[in-house]
């Protein structure tokens, strides 16, 4: 079955579980028997206008790296692990919103070959890079720097009515700020396609959303009360209740004398308190230790309470202050959550009106900080064309390039006048691999609409990509490395359209030399038998004796690293040319410190091989005592001091 679907694609599988599980369940409505019922073909469908990449070139790649957190005890933690050097720290850098970041990782994730979406992206990263659009920009960010919240979790907290003050006062900021960039960006909105998108997609409810927000909700008292609070002149009748609120506190000062006058003689003093949900209390100090509460019960003081030395009471007073004040503070929160209960339904109704804007802002976060890493790393803008033909001049790798000081450029033709398949060699070590994934990660950005690390590139709009770059071995897996890869190519063979791109290193090398070079001729073979619809074909190997059966073709192209072996040693050059090279595998293996009589033993065997020769047995060295090992040794005679007789 591993050879039929591809496992890394998550949701194709749970796609077709799904389709598999209503079959099953609905195979009477088809007319036929259930007996009957077979699987005949699995075809897999992508969708529209999407590039696609299984998990395991997202890997070779390093479009995501998660490295584990440096102290070994938070390794098991959620949101313990970093990102490493990968595609999406590089963008990452200066992205300034959450929702730009989860952007970024959706555009990584989901590269596309719609050549108007594409454009529109590259568009907006040219009008980004234009030195007069500097100030415009930097106001931009700094917007979109205060829409720094997840929208999604606020609006779902307001549906739960769990929303705090705090995220009602983050949700009107991330309104406010829509409108605010909407504003500035209005005057650029011909100049990009994105920006457009960003101005029609503000609507008049929006408007009026905002608006009702800040008219409605008091940010600064929600601070105060701990709880949305809805501002003064939006409701009279609310407006009343606060009102009589705020005449509570002269009321009970006055309260407070006429209880007074109803102590015993053994209390001078007392206060009237409000407190919500229990009215007005009579409030006094112990007058002793241990004093029973319940001795002013004939006075009809009502023991409520007592709490740190002070007991309260309720009183013939307080339940008269009770009837004609009220609970006024519960019945304020009453009436002010019903009025929040009637703007969130406003607020949810109108969802898609806010997370419209919050999208294409998203989007924007993420492109313009696409645009800062093209400018800091001299990424240049690449053409798209429908004609199945790549072209890249000065292509550099994006990884590699941050972490050494110089960079070889190598060039890429295929398609068109171009060959469509090229079988690279070289020494181990030479830059094979790494010339592969430069390739792909440059074909790779421009399907994500980015810029691209080159001197120039066309690039061809690609329905997939397909790679034996990295084996990921695994007992979990339940496949051997040899499995993995023959797993692999049988996706890619079973891929019949000519605009894919098909990466292979040093593939068979998990099986016998002749067995490897076998399959890897049989799959090229049949790659070129599709002639003018050959896919884009990179392959890396040490097998040179695959040149003796691949016909000669104006479809295949023979190349190598380059290097230099001299006296001196031996240097690589990491320079692609036309021709065949050799591994080097002994020179290597020296240069790596494998003693001499190794190597001349391993080539000995290889003469062996090659002519068919009997392989002679090591002969057995002559044993030489420990003794005679020490003759041979120059040990100096010690250093004795001389002592004369007369001395002692």
């Amino acid at each position: 079955i591993h050879s039929r679907i591809n496992f890394d694609y998550r949701l194709s599988v749970q796609a077709l579980g799904a389709t598999i599980k209503y079959l099953e369940k609905n195979w009477t409505y088809f007319g036929i028997d259930k007996d009957e019922l077979q699987y005949l073909e699995i075809e897999q469908v992508s969708r529209a206008n999407h590039v696609l990449i299984d998990n395991s070139t997202f890997q070779g790649l390093n479009v995501f790296s998660q490295l584990n957190h440096d102290a070994g005890f938070k390794r098991g933690l959620n949101n313990a692990s970093r990102e490493g050097l990968s595609i999406y720290k590089i963008f990452s850098a200066n992205c300034k919103s959450k929702i730009g970041l989860v952007t970024l990782r959706n555009l990584l994730v989901n590269p596309v070959n719609d050549a108007d979406i594409l454009k529109a992206r590259l568009e907006f990263i040219s009008f980004v890079l234009e030195p007069f659009n500097k100030e415009y920009v930097e106001a931009l960010q700094e917007n979109i720097r205060q829409i720094g919240y997840d929208v999604n979790a606020i609006l779902l907290r307001i549906a739960n009515s769990r929303a705090k003050s705090g995220h009602w006062q983050a949700l009107y900021k991330c309104i406010y700020h829509s409108l605010f960039i909407r504003d500035i960006s209005s005057p650029h909105i011909r100049k990009s396609r994105i920006l457009k998108d960003m101005h029609d997609s503000v609507s008049p409810d929006l408007i009026r959303l905002e608006n009702s927000i800040a008219n409605g909700l008091d940010f600064d008292a929600a601070q105060k009360y701990g709880r949305p609070v809805i501002k003064c002149g939006l409701d009279e009748m609310l407006d009343a209740k606060k009102l009589r609120r705020q005449d509570i506190a002269k009321s009970v000062t006055a309260a407070a004398r006429f209880a007074v006058n109803d102590l015993p003689d053994f209390l001078n003093e007392c206060c009237v308190v409000y407190l919500p949900e229990m009215g007005h209390l009579v409030s006094v100090k112990e007058w002793e230790s241990n004093c029973n509460p319940d001795e002013l019960a004939h006075l009809g003081f009502r023991f409520m309470f007592s709490l740190r030395g002070v007991i309260h009471y309720k009183t013939p007073l307080c339940v008269d202050l009770d009837r004609k004040l009220g609970d006024i503070n519960t019945e304020i929160i009453d009436h002010e959550n019903r009025i929040v209960r009637r703007l969130a339904g406003f607020i949810l109704k109108h969802r898609r009106d806010i997370m419209g804007p919050i999208k294409i802002i998203g989007l924007i976060d993420s492109l313009i900080s696409m645009a800062k890493a093209a400018s800091q790393n001299s990424y240049v803008r690449p053409m798209l064309n429908t004609d199945n033909i790549i072209e890249v001049n000065g292509g550099r790798h994006i990884l590699m390039e941050r972490i050494i000081n110089q960079f070889q450029e190598n060039d890429f033709h295929s398609g068109g006048q171009y060959t469509h398949m090229k079988i690279i060699t070289g020494p181990n070590g030479s830059g094979k691999s790494m010339y592969l994934k430069q390739v792909a990660l440059i074909v790779f950005l421009a399907h994500v609409g980015s810029y691209v690390p080159a001197k120039d590139a066309n690039i061809a709009m690609l329905n997939s990509f397909y790679s034996r770059i990295q084996a990921t071995e695994s007992a979990t897996v339940r496949l051997s490395s040899f499995m993995i890869d023959v797993t692999k190519i049988t996706h890619t063979f079973n891929d019949k359209q000519p605009n894919c791109l098909i990466l292979l290193d040093e593939f068979g090398r998990g099986t016998s030399d002749q067995d490897g070079i076998a399959l890897l001729e049989s799959l090229l073979k049949s790659f070129l038998a599709r002639c003018n619809d050959c896919p884009h074909v990179l392959v890396s190997t040490h097998m040179q004796q695959i040149f003796d059966h691949i016909p000669q073709s104006p479809l295949v192209a023979y190349q190598k690293m380059e290097y230099n072996k001299n006296e001196e040693g031996f240097y690589f050059l990491y320079k692609l040319t036309e021709g065949v090279a050799s591994s080097f595998a002994f020179d290597i293996a020296e240069t790596l410190g494998i003693g001499k009589d190794v190597l001349a033993r391993a080539a000995h065997i290889l003469n062996c091989l090659r002519s068919d020769a009997p392989l002679m047995p090591l002969t057995e060295n002559k044993k030489v005592s420990t003794l005679e090992n020490l003759e041979h040794l120059d040990i100096p005679a010690p250093d004795i001091p001389h002592t004369n007789n007369n001395d002692v």
